[in-house]
């Protein structure tokens, strides 16, 4: 072969490898980007939607052991590890197969409902909880990094902690108040004092934090503040109790609202002004929705006193889509959904007790898949969904290989 028909042949090569070679950054953020849930419901906007695949099928990759796993928590995911709340201790176990690599004891916060739970957040090779005390460990081994006490002395209740540009937002449900928190050291950096029960997992969006405070029966109040130094930007009162946490997107906060003596709602408010742009109905619920391809995703109904059902709404202006068959009772107060790959991931519970995921055509509403366990608040990370139930957490899907 003479050197000029080598030389054709090579150049289309080295063109080919060229290619590749400029596309392998991108390719490899964006598989690093999708694998990972850090945070309650993904990520500080609380959006719950991940562009992660997901399993088309009740594939189950793995369960846990029973390590007292809390229901109506959630798991973080990241770097290869599952990060657990169970109720007095924070449990690690490996991503692919379920095994507690370690588990570290806190104080729980006294008196509380065990039915409520906040959830971890993994950032920067740390891994936050909220309980009596807000601890920041080693996601590696465990270890305690810090932890800060409440000068009310009073723990928090079903709202984590959320983290985001070296900062760690936290709160003391009956002592009133969201702290702010420098992620190294765990010095409070501003305080911000709320008219009744601090209880939202707060919502960043840019220099935005959301989050409320609501008395039993009396409505609450929604609150924006500033990132940098805990201002006051508005305010907003609320019939019904706001006791969950809101989904930021495009300059709107989707928040819901409990009613203890009947249906609740699911409000979107402008971030910018605090102008209330819709309000839906919905049975009572402090879920958080999940927000994907303009839709809006929410659970609501509580046992014993409501029916249960999973609500898809147009995010814009708050159309109905579908919603599942209240005879089918799917989604609950507590579960706030996740979206992936098309599908909505939901629970189902008995007297309290979460029983079943359920995997929904997110379009329609109808049913794709389904389990006969787990289904608190799930989480999707690397194509697999992981979520609590009976002390276990269980694990779905392929890995990464998607449907």
């Amino acid at each position: 072969m003479n050197a000029a028909n080598t030389s054709q042949r090579i150049k289309p090569a080295m063109a080919f490898l060229a290619i590749m070679m400029a596309l392998m950054p991108s390719v490899c953020s964006s598989t690093d980007s999708h694998g990972d849930w850090p945070q309650f419901h993904l990520d500080p906007q609380h959006k719950g939607a991940s562009l992660s695949l997901a399993p088309h099928s009740d594939m189950l990759a793995w369960i846990s052991e029973n390590i007292g796993a809390q229901d109506g928590s959630a798991v973080s995911v990241a770097g290869g590890r599952v990060f657990v709340n169970c109720i007095d201790r924070l449990v690690c176990l490996d991503r692919s197969s379920g095994k507690m690599l370690w588990n570290t004891s806190f104080e729980a916060t006294p008196d509380t409902c065990q039915v409520w739970g906040s959830s971890p957040v993994y950032d920067d090779g740390k891994v936050f909880l909220s309980a009596s005390r807000t601890l920041c460990l080693n996601a590696s081994d465990g270890r305690e990094l810090w932890s800060f006490a409440p000068p009310t002395k009073r723990g928090s209740v079903d709202g984590g902690p959320v983290v985001v540009e070296g900062r760690v937002v936290v709160s003391d449900w009956d002592g009133h108040h969201y702290y702010c928190l420098d992620e190294e050291t765990g010095k409070e950096l501003w305080n911000f004092t709320v008219v009744g029960n601090a209880q939202s997992t707060p919502s960043i969006d840019g220099e935005n934090v959301i989050f409320a405070g609501w008395e039993w029966g009396l409505g609450g109040v929604v609150y924006c503040v500033n990132l940098d130094n805990g201002s006051e930007v508005w305010n907003l009162t609320t019939k019904n109790s706001p006791c969950g946490s809101a989904a930021l997107s495009q300059d709107v906060a989707y928040f819901t609202t409990y009613n203890f003596e009947g249906d609740g709602d699911i409000m979107a408010v402008s971030l910018e002004n605090k102008s209330l742009l819709w309000e839906k109905s919905i049975p009572r619920t402090d879920g958080t929705p999940a927000l994907a391809k303009g839709l809006l995703f929410v659970c609501g109904g509580a046992d014993g006193f409501s029916e249960k059902a999973t609500y898809c709404f147009d995010a814009l202006t708050g159309g109905l889509i579908w919603s599942t068959a209240e005879d089918d009772g799917i989604g609950e107060w507590r579960c706030s959904p996740a979206y992936a790959d098309g599908l909505l991931f939901v629970g189902r519970t008995e007297n309290m007790n979460y029983t079943t995921l359920h995997a929904l055509n997110a379009d329609t509403g109808e049913m794709v898949w389904s389990y006969p366990a787990g289904g608190s608040s799930p989480a999707v990370a690397g194509g697999m969904v992981f979520t609590i139930g009976s002390g276990k957490v269980y694990a779905f899907g392929r890995g990464g290989a998607g449907p």
